[in-house]
């Protein structure tokens, strides 16, 4: 198995060499790469912004990592008031980025730049932020809040005055009442738009569901993106298989959605992936090769860039310890899932944020557990970059 990933890194990594990884944040904390849509890492004009949560003081806090291309480490800033969860982050313009949390006051955005972020606004009750911003359709930040005895997603559009955001009166994503829980909201903005995906259970089973927008305005109706059919599920074990945690990002001139999905529900969750056609998005399909077909994958995200560049990461166990796995998409599809030395190997690599710069390098944050280790070990946040050879 360890020959066929070597070869195929081989491939993919010809005249490539990965950068040294950096460690962003202090060694021997417990660390979270947990955005809604995995928007944990974003690049804007030449600076490089990262979020992540961490319990280094006892509780658990949110920071923004800042740096330049050619620097080596990260400026670090806390976030948030009180305990703080899932902090997002999406360029805005020039050398700015849009930021959104969740802490004790509920959801909050607020604009960083180079010399860190200014004041915040709060937006209510609610949790999984997601935020994105075009430059001529505006900025949008999406979340789940209760209504009554769902959960149900809301968005909104932000006004950028100064060094501070104004939101719009926010709107559910779906006008329709919810029949059922709706959650985990991932946004993208590109040449074609606004997309806003999130997971529904109003088939009684969790299904990906997304709206489009044309103008940053107005807004389409609900439509299903996950193919994991409804109806009963295999072993007569409920109304149908679970799709989940989904992530888009824009590349070229469309959109690509990825998430979780358990129709094959013994094997466990599987990536799949659809490209957007018109308002909606195509057929979906397996991101994954087959070689990792009888394992779980978790933690998938996706990036983009506007030379139609596209790269899905997610982390898997399939040689025995959990590693960092990639595929990018091709004339021919999706490239056979590899992985780099840096995120692989006897360590415990995970949760991958990834982002593609116009030039054609992915820049990916993950979290690394040393060797034997278990899920309350402690952890690293590191950092690198590897430059895309031609397919």
């Amino acid at each position: 198995m360890r020959a066929r990933l070597c070869l195929v890194l081989a491939v993919f990594s010809a005249a490539a060499a990965t950068a040294a990884p950096i460690d962003v944040a202090p060694a021997g904390t417990f660390h979270h790469l947990d955005a809604s849509g995995r928007q944990s890492l974003a690049l804007a004009g030449g600076q490089v912004a990262l979020v992540w949560e961490d319990s280094r003081g006892g509780a658990p806090r949110c920071y923004l990592g800042l740096k330049a291309g050619a620097e080596t480490a990260f400026r670090e800033y806390p976030l948030g008031r009180g305990e703080c969860f899932d902090p997002a982050v999406a360029a805005l313009d020039g050398e700015r980025f849009l930021l959104a949390w969740e802490d004790e006051t509920g959801i909050n955005a607020a604009l960083a730049g180079p010399a860190g972020p200014g004041g915040s606004i709060n937006l209510g009750a609610g949790a999984h932020a997601s935020v994105a911003a075009h430059p001529t359709l505006g900025a949008h930040i999406a979340w789940n809040a209760p209504a009554g005895r769902w959960q149900r997603v809301w968005r909104a559009s932000l006004r950028v005055l100064g060094t501070q955001p104004r939101a719009a009166t926010p709107q559910a994503a779906d006008a329709a009442p919810p029949s059922d829980d709706q959650g985990f909201p991932a946004l993208a903005a590109g040449e074609h738009g606004v997309r806003l995906l999130w997971e529904d259970r109003r088939h009684g089973h969790t299904v990906i569901y997304a709206s489009a927008s044309a103008d940053g305005q107005i807004w389409s109706a609900p439509m299903r993106v996950s193919g994991n059919p409804t109806g009963r599920a295999p072993g007569n074990l409920g109304r149908g298989t679970g799709a989940m945690r989904p992530a888009v990002a824009s590349f070229g001139g469309g959109f690509a959605a990825a998430w979780l999905d358990k129709r094959d529900f013994l094997s466990g969750y599987d990536v799949y992936a659809a490209l957007s056609e018109g308002a909606g998005f195509a057929k979906d399909g397996k991101a994954q090769d087959s070689f990792a077909d009888a394992i779980a994958q978790w933690h998938v995200a996706v990036a983009g860039n506007r030379r139609g560049e596209l790269v899905i990461a997610w982390d898997d166990g399939r040689d025995g310890t959990s590693d960092i796995w990639l595929t990018r998409l091709t004339a021919a599809g999706y490239s056979e899932n590899f992985t780099l030395p840096e995120t692989s190997g006897p360590a415990h690599q995970s949760d991958p944020a990834i982002a593609l710069d116009e030039a054609g390098n992915l820049h990916l944050a993950w979290i690394e557990r040393a060797p034997g280790s278990d899920s309350s070990g402690p952890t690293r946040l590191r950092y690198t970059v590897w430059p895309l050879p031609k397919p």
